[in-house]
């Protein structure tokens, strides 16, 4: 019998003063108690920040050829009949630049913003004032597109390494295309050459059927992403990178 307990009985007390600052849990009890009270839960891993609430993820993408392409074989039917040597045309695939925000877990919606160019080869038109000279000139067709989208992600996997999601969506918004007949540089006259400047605004849409974003951990949140759709920004497949915060 410790002193502690003699004392204890001589002053009539009923129990003992328990040190408590000294009692510890065993680890596996604590382990018990968070899988028993989901009202405690542990903390969430830090891989967890991908696509989750209130995520963003900015993006440069490319878009297939389909569009520009469609676009310049209309323009080289129209042409052909008076300029007949006509050459083929210089082509800049659709670009794409925008970001998702993560209002939910699975929604996000965001600003996206598209461009693309089609440009003739060059014209030699004859210089009336001037017998046996040309004028030298190229038929240009920018397009651009802005417009706030919307997407909805479908199925959601997470890994230590890396997060995978795949949805669908959609974008609405303007689209212009600048038709343009611009002298080439080379061409330091001032002589007549046949204009065709015009410039249509109209409402824009971008269906996407099926995206995928894959960011990785290692990669310092950087991933990529590829998409199946079609609208002002792009008919076909497009791909990019993005990086997730």
């Amino acid at each position: 019998m410790t002193l502690d307990s003699l004392f204890a009985q001589y002053e009539g007390l009923d129990s003992v003063k328990i040190n408590t600052t000294e009692m510890t849990i065993p680890s596996h009890k604590t382990d018990t108690f968070h899988k028993k009270h989901p009202l405690n839960p542990k903390p969430p891993l830090p891989y967890r920040n991908f696509y989750q609430k209130e995520a963003m993820t900015f993006y440069y993408g490319f878009g297939s050829p389909t569009l520009v392409n469609m676009i310049d074989k209309g323009l080289l039917n129209s042409l052909k009949p008076t300029y007949p040597k006509m050459g083929k045309s210089s082509i800049k695939n659709p670009k794409m630049l925008g970001y998702q925000y993560h209002f939910r877990e699975r929604w996000s919606m965001g600003l996206v913003y598209s461009w693309a160019q089609v440009k003739t080869d060059t014209i030699n038109y004859p210089d009336y004032d001037n017998p046996g000279y040309y004028s030298t000139f190229r038929y240009v067709v920018n397009l651009a597109a802005f417009m706030g989208s919307i997407d909805y992600i479908w199925k959601l996997r997470r890994g230590k390494k890396s997060t995978l999601a795949l949805f669908s969506g959609i974008a609405l918004g303007n689209s212009h295309i600048n038709y343009e007949a611009k002298r080439e540089p080379s061409d330091k006259g001032n002589s007549y050459i046949p204009t065709f400047n015009n410039g249509i605004s109209a409402s824009g849409v971008q269906i996407t059927a099926i995206a995928m974003k894959h960011t990785f951990k290692g990669l310092r949140k950087f991933g990529y992403q590829a998409s199946l759709g079609g609208g002002v920004n792009s008919i076909g497949f497009s791909w990019g990178i993005n990086y997730t915060l």
